[in-house]
């Protein structure tokens, strides 16, 4: 990992911002904040899928569990939308 302003190799993890890693270059000083190219949260397709759901009046632990698992984090799926 190299830092974006003067390409030093010489950084260190410094804290958590707005729930992301955040490190610091000991030589120029500079804060930054590593950004992956991979989007988080779920795909538009069970966010349908699981939104039909709940409008149909099938209850988040019904939908967790008919989707497998515990890892759905339905306030994800479009708080907007309620």
């Amino acid at each position: 990992m190299k830092c974006p302003e003067c390409n030093s190799t010489n950084i260190r993890k410094n804290g958590i911002k707005r729930g992301k890693q955040n490190h610091i270059c000991y030589d120029c000083r500079r804060q930054f904040v590593i950004h992956n190219d991979e989007t988080p949260g779920y795909s538009d397709e069970t966010k349908q899928e699981c939104l039909k759901m709940y409008v149909n009046g099938m209850g988040f632990r019904a939908i967790e569990r008919v989707k497998g698992g515990s890892s759905y984090n339905y306030y994800q799926l479009g708080s907007d939308c309620w």
